[in-house]
């Protein structure tokens, strides 16, 4: 099988950039990282006509966040960037529980330390 190919995602930060908008904080990922459950951490997939993103700044970036996965099966988890607007939907909402991240049940999502 094939690795698959990676991605430029990101975040949006507000504020602006001249004339290029908002701030994005950009980041590279396999595109199957993100499959699924992008819409509801708030991240989107680039387009070459994106302008604003940033890639390696160390402050601001989005909220990290970890999903539990497992269900009944193996139990595991992953971290990914969140939009910050999102948070509370994905956190004390519970929008992710239940559905699915690469065919296995999404059991939590929680917040990781500060969004520095």
């Amino acid at each position: 099988m094939a690795d698959s190919v990676t991605t430029v995602w990101y975040c949006d930060l507000g504020g602006s950039l001249a004339n290029a908008g908002s701030i994005r904080f950009a980041w590279r990922a396999k595109e199957d990282k993100y499959k699924d459950i992008a819409k509801a951490l708030g991240v989107t997939k680039s387009k070459d006509t994106d302008k604003g993103l940033v890639f390696g700044a160390n402050s601001p970036r989005p909220a990290r966040v970890r999903i539990n996965l497992g269900g009944s099966t193996k139990k595991s988890s992953i971290i990914r960037f969140a939009q910050i607007d999102n948070l509370n939907d994905l956190v004390t909402g519970g929008s992710l529980n239940g559905k699915k991240y690469q065919g296995i049940n999404i059991d939590s999502v929680s917040l990781i330390g500060s969004s520095r």
